[in-house]
């Protein structure tokens, strides 16, 4: 049996293949990042089933994705990091045999839902060549595309419901994480740059102290937005936000650059300013209790772009947040250029 995997997070390939490969015989499991890449997979290799995120590219979404598939005759299983209602119900609409959320993956749905799936796709061909024989209404397309448009807007008012409620830094404890199982995470690291006349010019012990005042400072904030503080290092922090809450982490990286610009204002014989480059990214993770063990491409991408960028005082966001945002948030951000591949953008307080 042949599965496609179309997930861009790379962390996730992992899972899949343990769980699959623990569930099935003989099964061969291939990923793509995009539905671009996974439709041009399929016109060199048959599969029996497709697994795809709901998010599959900026230039694709997932409805286009399904019609896609439908045309081929591959039958698809939508696993979604997102679970609107109206999503799950225009994807079922455009041919996906089955939705299940990522949270649910633990409780043991997704290899029945496969292997129902797998048993209903011979059925659920004809059914598409008939379905596709007979047109629709003339009035369908506009009406469809409306119904479609309700997706964006019902993922943009769970996010701000969530922002509001502070369910989107509640909504997993972290005693709630369960080892194995993925999460979308937002990514805020953090780095502090302390300038060498000040490290040199100060006794060893009282920089060190000075160096935990202030990330004793930013530890106490990032809670109060829903962020988790993961790691901590000597000079930088990661922090973690679950779910969709794109406007609260960057409210936090703003408070936080808010505070260390009094902090360098109000401490006296402070003789150069502290600087902290912060940035951030979004992505799944599969969580492990030995966060040192986590791997996920956003979390390492965020590192990246706070400690290799040049400037100082920056913070930067990729274009999967940015997107998410309202105009209010966007007149802030300006586009970056690229990094690593990445479309990011800037803050800058005076828009």
């Amino acid at each position: 049996m042949d599965i496609l995997v179309v997930d861009s997070d790379v962390a996730i390939k992992e899972y899949y293949t343990h769980l699959l490969e623990s569930e099935f015989r003989n099964v061969k499991v291939r990923f793509c990042a995009s539905g671009e890449e996974a439709l041009a997979d399929l016109d060199e290799h048959s599969c029996d089933i497709v697994l795809t995120e709901s998010l599959v590219s900026d230039a694709m979404d997932i409805f286009e994705f399904l019609a896609r598939l439908t045309e081929r005759r591959v039958p698809a299983v939508v696993v979604s990091s997102q679970g609107p209602e109206r999503l799950i119900v225009e994807c079922l609409r455009n041919g996906a045999l089955d939705f299940v959320t990522k949270s649910n993956i633990k409780l043991g749905h997704l290899p029945a839902i496969i292997a129902r799936a797998l048993l209903e796709a011979d059925r659920w061909q004809k059914i598409q060549t008939y379905e596709r024989s007979v047109p629709h209404r003339e009035e369908y397309s506009r009406l469809d595309d409306r119904l479609r448009s309700y997706v964006d807007a019902e993922r943009r008012q769970e996010s701000r419901a969530a922002a509001v409620s502070g369910e989107a830094g509640q909504a997993a404890g972290e005693d709630e994480f369960v080892e194995g199982q993925s999460y979308f995470i937002i990514y805020l690291y953090l780095q502090i740059n302390f300038p060498p006349e000040l490290k040199g010019g100060m006794d060893p012990r009282r920089f060190a102290m000075l160096q935990s005042r202030v990330l004793d400072k930013f530890v106490e904030i990032a809670p109060r937005y829903g962020g988790r503080l993961w790691t901590r290092k000597e000079d930088g922090c990661f922090f973690a936000f679950v779910g969709d809450s794109y406007l609260t982490a960057l409210l936090a990286a703003i408070e936080i650059r808010a505070s260390l610009n009094i902090f360098n204002m109000t401490v006296e014989n402070l003789n150069a300013s502290i600087n902290v480059n912060m940035a951030l990214t979004c992505g799944h993770t599969v969580y492990k209790e030995d966060h040192g063990q986590i791997y996920s491409e956003a979390l390492n991408l965020s590192a990246h772009m706070a400690i290799n960028n040049s400037d100082k005082n920056v913070t930067l966001l990729t274009a999967s947040i940015y997107d998410q945002l309202d105009q209010r948030a966007r007149k802030y951000l300006f586009k970056a250029g690229q990094f690593e591949g990445h479309e990011i953008y800037r803050y800058e307080a005076i828009a």
